[in-house]
């Protein structure tokens, strides 16, 4: 239950690393529930969390480190009503998989260490209570449990089994040798004292360990709600500490702690982008094969429509481009081809063109209005207004910082004013936090994406699991699952380039074999009717850069 408060000393990179570690299992957690996984499946998965997370060199260490890992995050969620909502739900969820996997006899030895009013009835009960117990089990339509307690009982299958908080150890036969109840306070389960579902006796509920109760087992929801109670106390008074750990830590632990729940709980090495650089020519390509994220989709069609990225959105999209492999002269080259007028467009023509030519004394023609287009150049203002920016986020300007690519996380939290559609106010975001649900599904179609995909993208959108609803929109695009999260952009366009390049190679491996085996029958033929064989060059596919395979072979529709 995390009563009592650890005390001790701790380096602030072990303070950092088990709480990431927890924050990794517990997202996890919260992201197999998301994704409607079964129960038997998100246990074995927390079983394997743990052991891949949680787990120290030896049993006290491993026990320091849960300990240590939960104080460090109540005090980084205590903060907000939402922080420690979360926290609350994810901690119940881990510690309900955590009590599941106990043995019988360690889940009896639980409450009683744990103080709680739940105590395994002895053998006396049991037999005396039998005939009782299998009644209301029958009246609730639980034939067979009701037949397993009158079995059990008339064949003395009790073994002597006391009262486990007198007696915790003496009884692990006959903890697994009947069905075990728990005699709790009547006003633990109202609800199961209201539909009648429980024998009463003396002020007590008598419960079997696997009595159904809103859709979980009724021992699970006693332990887990005891739980939630004694750490939603605790995040409270946490909070009500806040204000003056913060001062008191402001140049030391106050930053770490306030930034946990904003960070990215993988590392920068969790999905390396494909190795080798591209150009600005690519771009289009790579678009165009669906390898982008729908956010850096979103703001490259604004920039080639409207010639124009607000300061922000500039700034995602820059760092984005660097993290994929454009280079410093390459993104330059394409920015100041995107920023450039493709054409004079109407109010050129109107409000210039015409002047120009009836000072001169011509007349309207075709030859001079591509002349003006082509001598107005936005070379002066591209260098004063944008230049400098992309220089800067390459490090080669201002402080001459390598600055990393905008985390999923940073990008929802930026605040930019509304969804990117509007002409010429693209300030980047999080498409699936922004748009509206028709803006989210016709942005999908555009990209193929599976229409029951969208359905459930959108679902997702709206209940604010905008980084899950990415993950199912690369699954709709690609046809492909994605099991692993996506926390930043260059993990989606990482995923697909992988993607793409696997299917290629498969391809070309695929055509190979076949032009192989053509060949093969050709000359056995050739040898069965006496004619000389020929030797024939196989023809294999062409050679193309990693990022242009990738471009041509794109993904399913």
């Amino acid at each position: 239950m995390y009563k009592e408060v650890p005390t001790g000393e701790i380096s602030l990179e072990e303070f950092e690393e088990y709480a990431l570690d927890r924050l990794r299992v517990l997202k996890a957690i919260e992201e197999a529930k998301l994704r409607s996984k079964s129960e038997d499946t998100i246990q074995a998965d927390v079983e394997t969390l743990l052991k891949k997370h949680m787990q120290g060199s030896s049993r006290q260490q491993t026990y320091r480190k849960d300990v240590l890992s939960h104080h460090i995050l109540r005090l980084a969620y205590c903060r907000t009503a939402d922080l420690r909502s979360w926290l609350l739900a994810q901690e119940a969820l881990l510690f309900k998989f955590r009590f599941k996997a106990l043995g019988r006899q360690q889940q009896v030895e639980f409450f009683s260490s744990m103080g709680l009013p739940y105590h395994a009835i002895s053998d006396a009960e049991f037999e005396e209570l039998a005939g009782q117990l299998a009644a209301v089990l029958n009246a609730c339509g639980e034939w067979d449990k009701a037949k397993a307690v009158t079995s059990s009982s008339r064949r003395g299958d009790t073994h002597g089994l006391q009262d486990i908080g007198r007696s915790g150890g003496a009884a692990a036969a006959a903890v697994a040798s009947r069905p075990l109840f728990y005699k709790v306070p009547f006003q633990a389960v109202p609800d199961l004292v209201g539909s009648r579902r429980v024998l009463l006796r003396a002020g007590q509920a008598y419960v079997g360990e696997d009595q159904a109760y809103v859709g979980e087992d009724q021992v699970y929801s006693l332990v887990v709600g005891a739980f939630r109670s004694c750490l939603s106390a605790s995040l409270a008074e946490a909070a009500r500490a806040w204000g003056a750990f913060s001062a008191a830590e402001a140049d030391r632990l106050t930053p770490l702690v306030d930034s946990l729940p904003s960070r990215s709980v993988y590392g920068s090495d969790n999905r390396k982008v494909p190795v080798g650089e591209i150009s600005a020519g690519q771009l289009a390509g790579l678009v165009a094969g669906r390898n982008f994220p729908l956010c850096m989709s979103v703001m490259y069609e604004r920039l080639a429509s409207e010639h124009h990225l607000k300061h922000w959105g500039l700034q995602q999209f820059t760092l984005f481009l660097k993290s994929i492999g454009l280079p410093l002269e390459q993104a330059l080259l394409f920015f100041r081809q995107q920023f450039a007028p493709r054409t004079p467009g109407d109010k050129f023509n109107k409000e210039y063109v015409y002047s120009v030519l009836y000072n001169y004394g011509l007349a309207l023609n075709s030859s001079y209005l591509l002349l003006f287009v082509v001598c107005r150049t936005p070379g002066d203002k591209f260098n004063k207004e944008y230049a400098y920016n992309v220089r800067y986020n390459y490090g080669q300007e201002g402080k001459r910082q390598d600055w990393s690519e905008w985390s999923c996380v940073k990008i929802i939290n930026q605040e930019v004013g509304g969804a990117c559609t509007g002409a010429g106010e693209c300030n980047g975001g999080c498409p699936y936090k922004t748009y509206s649900a028709e803006q989210l599904r016709a942005a999908l179609s555009r990209l193929n994406c599976n229409d029951k995909v969208i359905r459930e993208v959108v679902d997702k959108a709206r209940g604010k699991h905008y980084q899950l609803a990415c993950g199912l929109a690369f699954e709709g695009i690609t046809g492909s699952p994605q099991e692993t999260g996506i926390n930043k952009p260059s993990e989606y366009y990482a995923s697909s380039i992988e993607l793409a390049t696997q299917r290629a190679a498969a391809a070309a491996g695929a055509n190979g074999a076949g032009a192989q085996q053509g060949q093969q029958q050709q000359q056995q033929g050739q040898q069965a009717g006496g004619g000389a064989v020929q030797p024939q060059q196989q023809e294999g596919p062409p050679q193309t850069p990693a990022g242009q395979r990738a471009v041509a072979a794109g993904t399913p529709a």
